[in-house]
């Protein structure tokens, strides 16, 4: 158990501060944290369904449409019906959209990439390691 509990602090703890960096480089753009992070998961994937954007996003499709509402207005996004399935929508970045997801994560990157420089040397290849072990894990 005690595993265990080591582990979720210090998830937990990561996380946080992953989210407060995020949220903090957000900011300095023209998009809200949560319009940022919608964003780059966009470029990430290309052009995905409201649906999926909403599963990886771990929020309500509908909470999810109203974002993407909001998004589109200014000119961030487009909606078009999906081409496999006429019943869905799928959602593209505009070049204002790429411009903003590339700042907020050229920004967030930077930041994370310094923390690297920060762990021992001796111990970067392990954590490399057990990151992307966990990586595979959650999104798996």
């Amino acid at each position: 158990m005690a595993d265990q509990d080591r582990f979720v602090r210090a998830l937990l703890t990561v996380s946080r501060a992953l989210g407060r960096i995020s949220r903090e480089r957000a900011r300095s753009g023209d998009v809200t944290p949560q319009q940022a992070e919608t964003l780059q998961l966009i470029a990430e994937r290309g052009a995905i369904s409201t649906s999926s954007l909403a599963t990886s996003l771990g929020i309500d499709p509908s909470t999810a449409s109203r974002n993407l509402a909001g998004l589109e207005r200014s000119g961030f996004i487009s909606r078009k019906k999906g081409t496999d399935d006429g019943r869905q929508t799928d959602v593209r970045l505009t070049p204002r959209g790429k411009r903003a997801a590339e700042s907020a994560s050229d920004g967030s990157s930077q930041t994370i990439a310094a923390l690297l420089e920060k762990i021992p040397r001796t111990d970067r290849q392990r954590v490399l390691e057990a990151l992307e072990s966990l990586a595979r894990v959650v999104e798996g």
